[in-house]
C-alpha cells in the first residue's frame, strides 16, 4: 500500500485527488495521514469526501475514514466500471471543476456520464470556462475529445451551478507541447449571473485594452449574461497558438470591473511572455497525461501545487522516470 503524507507541500486537496485518480488508474491502494493537518480546518471537508465518494462509486472501491474532519483515508480501488450515468452534489460552493478534473481521467472510452452539482466559478479553481476554453483543448492535442456542458453558473457562497461530463474518448498519444509559438487569437467569456450587464461588458473591455498593450492580435470576448442564478462574475481568457494558454479572474464586492478583466489580462501576458507551452494551472494538470501517456511539456511556472503534484505522481508511477527542470519556463518530462 502506498503511504502518503498530506501534509507534504502545502497540504491542499490536490494531494488526495491526485491519490484517488492514480490509485483508480493504478489499481494500486492508499493511505493518506495527516490530511490537511497544517490548516485552520484540518481533515477532509465536504468538497474532498465528494470526490472520494465519486471516484469511489467509480471503481467499486472500499474505504475507510472517508468521514468530515477525517485526517487518514485508506482507499482500495478495484475495477473501473465501463458504463452507467453518476450524479454527484457537492452541497456548497465547493469547486465542480477540480473534481471533474479528478475523474476525466477514469472515464476515457467508457460510457459515462456525470453530473456535477456545485461550484463553477469559484476562487482557487480553473472556472469552467478555463476547462472549455483550454483543458478540453489540450487534451485534443493529446488525442482525447470530450464535452463538458454548463447548465446553471454556481458561485461563492451559494453554489448551486450544475455541469455535465460525457463522450470523452481518444487513444491518448506520447506528446511534446514546449513552445506557444505565435499567437494567431485571443478568446474569452466574460459572464456575470444576477447582477447589471455592464459589468461583464467592462471586464471584457478592459481585459482587451490591457492585451492590447502588447500584442497586436484579435481579441474576441463573449458576454454570458444569466439572471435566477447565484450572484457572481467572472472573465476567462484563452490564447491560441501552436498550443493554447489561458488565465481567469473573479468578481468579489468591492472589485471593480475593470480590475477583474485586467487581472486576467495580466495573468495571460506574465505567461505567454515565457513562450512555454502551457500556463501555470495547466501545467499542474498535465502532469498527469504526461505521465500516462509518455508526454513532455513546457510550464510557464512551477507552482507549489505542480511541485507537489509531481511528487505524487512518482509514488503511483513507478516504471517511468519523471524528470522536472527548473526554470522559466520549466520543463516536465517522462520517459
Amino acid at each position: 500500500m502506498i503511504e502518503i503524507d498530506g501534509s507534504f507541500g502545502e497540504g491542499g486537496g490536490e494531494i488526495l485527488r491526485t491519490s484517488l485518480t492514480l490509485s483508480a488508474l493504478t489499481g494500486k491502494p492508499f493511505r493518506i495521514y495527516n490530511i490537511r493537518a497544517k490548516r485552520k480546518n484540518p481533515g477532509l471537508q465536504r468538497q474532498h469526501l465528494s470526490a472520494v465518494k465519486l471516484v469511489k462509486e467509480l471503481c467499486n472501491a472500499e474505504s475507510k475514514g472517508d468521514y468530515l474532519g477525517s485526517q487518514e483515508l485508506v482507499f482500495i480501488p478495484h475495477e473501473i466500471k465501463n458504463e452507467g450515468d453518476f450524479t454527484l452534489d457537492v452541497t456548497t460552493a465547493g469547486s465542480v471543476t477540480l473534481i471533474a478534473v479528478s475523474v476525466i481521467p477514469l472515464i476515457i472510452n467508457r460510457n459515462i456520464k456525470i453530473r456535477l452539482i456545485g461550484g463553477t466559478d469559484v476562487p482557487k479553481s480553473p472556472t469552467i470556462d478555463y476547462m472549455r476554453l483550454v483543458y478540453l483543448e489540450i487534451l485534443k492535442k493529446i488525442g482525447i475529445q470530450g464535452e463538458i456542458k454548463l447548465i446553471k453558473r454556481g458561485h461563492y457562497p451559494r453554489g448551486g451551478g450544475i455541469i455535465e461530463l460525457s463522450n470523452f474518448k481518444g487513444k491518448g498519444e506520447e506528446f511534446e507541447i514546449v513552445e506557444m509559438g505565435k499567437i494567431e487569437e485571443i478568446k474569452g467569456i466574460s459572464h456575470v449571473s444576477s447582477l447589471p450587464s455592464h459589468i461583464a461588458e467592462r471586464q471584457a473591455k478592459s481585459a482587451e485594452e490591457f492585451i492590447k498593450k502588447f500584442l497586436s492580435v484579435n481579441v474576441n470576448i463573449s458576454l454570458d449574461i444569466r439572471q435566477g442564478e447565484s450572484e457572481g462574475t467572472g472573465i476567462t481568457l484563452a490564447a491560441y497558438g501552436k498550443s493554447v494558454m489561458g488565465s481567469d479572474s473573479l468578481g468579489q464586492k468591492g472589485k471593480r470591473a475593470e480590475k477583474v478583466g485586467e487581472e486576467a489580462a495580466s495573468k495571460l501576458i506574465e505567461d505567454l511572455k515565457t513562450n512555454a507551452g502551457v500556463d501555470r494551472h495547466m501545467s499542474d494538470m498535465l502532469m498527469l497525461y504526461a505521465s500516462l501517456y509518455e508526454g513532455k511539456f513546457t510550464g510557464a511556472m512551477l507552482t507549489m501545487h505542480a511541485r507537489t503534484n509531481a511528487e505524487i505522481i512518482r509514488k503511483f508511477i513507478q516504471d517511468r522516470k519523471i524528470e522536472v527542470i527548473e526554470g522559466k519556463p520549466f520543463t516536465f518530462k517522462v520517459l
